[in-house]
């Protein structure tokens, strides 16, 4: 134990004490060295855990119909769209101008206006659809007298409620007979009268002045 404490030799003790640290540090280093090739050697052998295997759930095949998309439900509500029925349109007129010059021909503005509570159809392409020219009793002109003109407007139009439409008709200041019978009498300048219908719906009559 003496030696321990204090060297014994011909070497100062100082050289001693710096050779047993010197030794300590030599172990601490080996001691380190074996510890961390036991880590590695256990760790290297250590197998992974094993990850869970995902399930798959079958759900069974339903049996019912798709349900109709949006776009083939509105396709089936355009094509539920109908005519317009007496009561669902008006028509109004209004001579343009009032007072014709000799050598131009009367035109007439014709507002059809939607008075339903659902889209429609106003038909405009039949015989229901005219301008009738009058003085007092005596019919001047009828659109649906000649195949050339029973087409007076010869359009439909989709309305949707409280929609108007706007179209302008004219008259080409000259007598007719029904079958487009040959008539040689011209009108002369007085006051006249218009009549239009639409799709069956027959406006208020209108005054206007020939000159």
């Amino acid at each position: 134990m003496k030696g321990l404490r204090a060297p014994v030799g011909n070497q100062p003790s100082e050289v001693y004490w710096r050779r047993r640290i010197v030794l300590l540090v030599a172990l601490a280093v080996i001691v380190a060295l074996g510890w961390l090739i036991v880590s590695a050697l256990s760790s290297d052998g250590a197998e992974p855990a094993a990850s869970p295997t995902p399930t798959t759930s079958t759900s069974p095949t339903s049996s019912t119909s798709p349900t109709p998309s949006v776009s083939q439900s509105s396709s089936a509500a355009s094509d539920d769209v109908t005519a317009c029925v007496d009561g669902a349109i008006s028509v109004s007129v209004a001579p343009n101008p009032a007072s014709v010059p000799a050598d131009k021909q009367p035109r007439f503005d014709v507002t059809i206006e939607q008075d339903g509570d659902v889209p429609c159809v106003i038909d405009a392409t039949g015989k229901n659809t005219k301008l009738v020219i009058t003085s007092g009793d005596d019919r001047i002109w009828s659109s649906n007298d000649c195949p050339a003109e029973q087409a007076l407007i010869g359009k439909s139009w989709l309305l949707d409620a409280g929609d108007t439409k706007d179209v302008q008709v004219a008259w080409p200041r000259i007598r007719s007979a029904e079958g487009c019978a040959a008539v040689d009498q011209a009108p002369g300048a007085g006051t006249y009268w218009a009549t239009v219908t639409v799709a069956g719906v027959k406006a208020d009559a209108v005054p206007f002045v020939l000159e």
